[in-house]
């Protein structure tokens, strides 16, 4: 039972942990919740999806409220053995109760974790178990006990993020094995014509690759290493007793039977403040076919496009506008701005 609850954990955390690049500050603590049972009894696991929250959170040590940079609904599907993961951009422009339409991103720094996955669940019509919260040591850690991830990264990549560590995101284009430094580089960067759009696509590209990964006989061996690093990554509102009835499916799953998608929008400017704005239908049917492993290329403006394409812009088609690109009007005006 041990055994079985170690790789669960890993398997889920280590999803989160491709997404969670910032630190947080009270990490491994585990919140129980009583009315948020999987299953009445662990030896029946799961009939039906169940669906988490990953959340990639920018939270300093010395901080009490932060943002949520990246947002991740992960569903698992014991029936088709189905992975989905439904990437929301940092800018969706929600209702949140008191305090009108924020981005998403904000609403942690407002109200709390709870908040935002009620939210979530409410712009997606989908039912959530609880969040998986990651840091951005720990997510390091395990990708170097891993031996690497293989990514194709698309095209060069160079910025200065500012960082007294982690300072730089310097990769070649090709194909590679990633060590943990070089996952997260990809992982953050977001400085090209597509900015967060984009880079909900190179997460993405990391959670299979680490999917992937983990599923490989080698793997098994480096457990007892990656379990104390896992446990140090994580801030969950799972129970011992969720986490343990999600082994039963996840350990039947095939890495290659995911899916992924980010959430289709437009480019919004409202009063100088840019948002990525969703429609409400759109979005509950986007999850649905998500769930029946069908995409869309349609995410700007319902115009077909590669995420992970470098965009060449023609004087017949200029660049899409998305939040946080050379031409999003307000730029650092906009509320939760970050340059990472």
């Amino acid at each position: 039972m041990k055994i079985i609850l170690m790789v669960v954990t890993f398997t889920v955390v280590i999803a989160a942990g491709a997404v969670g690049y910032m630190v947080f500050f009270d990490s491994g603590k585990e919140t129980s919740r009583d009315n948020m049972n999987l299953s009445d009894s662990i030896d029946e696991g799961i009939k039906d999806r169940v669906s988490v929250l990953l959340i990639g959170a920018d939270q300093r040590p010395e901080q009490k409220k932060f943002s949520t940079d990246t947002i991740i609904l992960a569903s698992v599907d014991p029936k088709t053995k189905r992975t989905s993961l439904l990437s929301i951009p940092r800018d969706t422009r929600v209702l949140l109760k008191g305090h009108g339409y924020k981005k998403i991103n904000e609403i942690v720094s407002l109200t709390d974790l709870d908040t935002l996955e009620k939210t979530v669940e409410e712009l997606t019509g989908e039912k959530i178990a609880g969040y998986v919260q990651t840091n951005f040591q720990g997510f390091k850690k395990i990708i170097d006990t891993l031996g690497g991830i293989t990514v194709n990264v698309e095209k060069d990549m160079y910025y200065e993020t500012g960082d007294d560590e982690d300072g730089y995101i310097n990769l070649r284009k090709g194909e590679q094995v990633l060590n943990g430094s070089k996952a997260l580089q990809y992982a953050r960067f977001r400085h090209d014509a597509l900015a967060d759009i984009s880079r909900t696509a190179r997460q993405q590209v990391v959670l299979k690759a680490v999917a992937k990964e983990m599923f490989q006989l080698s793997t098994i061996p480096k457990l007892p290493f990656l379990v104390p690093q896992v446990m140090d990554a994580v801030n969950t509102s799972l129970s011992s007793k969720d986490i343990l009835t999600l082994a039963k499916v996840a350990v039947g799953f095939d890495s290659s039977n995911m899916v992924a998608q980010t959430l289709p929008g437009s480019f919004l400017d409202l009063e100088g403040i840019s948002y990525w704005k969703v429609d409400p239908l759109e979005v509950k049917q986007v999850v649905k076919n998500l769930f029946q492993g069908k995409t869309t290329e349609k995410i700007i403006g319902q115009e077909p496009v590669d995420l992970l394409k470098p965009v060449i812009p023609t004087p017949t088609k200029p660049l899409p506008q998305v939040p946080g690109n050379s031409q999003d009007p307000n730029g650092r005006k906009s509320p939760g701005y970050q340059m990472e």
